[in-house]
């Protein structure tokens, strides 16, 4: 091998030395490093109140909106983490829907909940998806007014003035205020 060939030979292996050793180690991304000092975090409270409670899912709501912006799949293991910490079985029904009335947005659609237990799909037009809502504790129903009518529980997890968070048995769903 010539002396220029040896070098260019060697060179490749410094450079590429670097990178190999990066390549090798776990691929940890910063939203699950995060998940993780914040679940840390939250296990060291011996008692955690509501309001600790409430504070730590919004903060894992906070990271999932990220992890959906960024386009990764991080939002799945908040999503599991989320379902962990439903609000208290014995929430104040009467305050919880206070919260509720109003306009929300979902991914998919914005609805308009009113105060007398209906809601609509908006914008609010004949023959527009619709149908009642109420909640008892922290479980909140949903009923379509469509054939068959079939009303559907959640748990909620976390109801603000913006943030609305509810699961059923496989998944979390969001709404924001308008």
């Amino acid at each position: 091998m010539r002396r220029r060939d040896l070098i260019s030979y060697l060179g490749g292996i410094v450079l590429a030395w670097p990178f190999a050793a990066l390549a090798q180690q776990p691929h940890r991304t910063p939203n699950i490093d995060a998940l993780q000092k914040a679940k840390r975090a939250y296990e060291k409270i011996s008692h955690p109140n509501e309001a600790a409670r409430s504070n730590y899912v919004t903060l894992l709501l906070r990271m999932r909106e990220k992890a959906v912006r960024l386009n990764t799949n991080e939002w799945q293991a908040i999503d599991t983490e989320i379902k962990q910490h439903p609000a208290p079985k014995d929430s104040d029904s009467k305050a919880f829907s206070s919260l509720r009335v109003g306009e929300w947005k979902s991914p998919r659609h914005d609805y308009l909940y009113r105060v007398d237990g209906t809601w609509t799909m908006l914008p609010a037009e004949e023959g527009v998806t619709h149908g009642t809502w109420r909640i008892e504790g922290n479980q909140y129903f949903d009923t379509a007014a469509i054939e068959p009518t079939q009303t559907s529980p959640y748990t909620i997890i976390l109801i603000t003035k913006k943030d609305f968070v509810f699961a059923d048995q496989t998944d979390v769903f969001y709404e924001t205020r308008q």
